[in-house]
């Protein structure tokens, strides 16, 4: 996915007040790439007081992800060809 649409998926997405799945369809093809949108979903995140919970990837394409991504978890999204990020606000986290 080209930075400018992910960037934009991220403007609509964090006026948003509660908790967040951001659906991204269009996979990276390598593994280098994948690692630089974590990252980049993971400062937006903090850049809008959201904190990146979980993440979910197709393992079979990158088998050599880990568990985690820094103190995030990753899991498989088996068969999908997709990235989906799981975003808490703080004031949904207390309730």
């Amino acid at each position: 996915m080209a930075p400018a649409n992910f960037e934009r998926y991220f403007d609509r997405t964090f006026p948003i007040a509660n908790n967040t799945i951001l659906t991204v369809t269009e996979v990276p093809e390598r593994e280098e790439e994948l690692l630089q949108l974590l990252e980049r979903a993971m400062l937006r995140g903090f850049d809008n007081h959201a904190r990146l919970t979980e993440i979910h990837l197709p393992m079979e394409r990158f088998p050599h992800m880990n568990s985690k991504f820094w103190h995030v978890p990753i899991e498989d999204c088996g068969k999908a060809q997709v990235l989906r990020f799981f975003f808490e606000h703080p004031e949904t986290e207390a309730h």
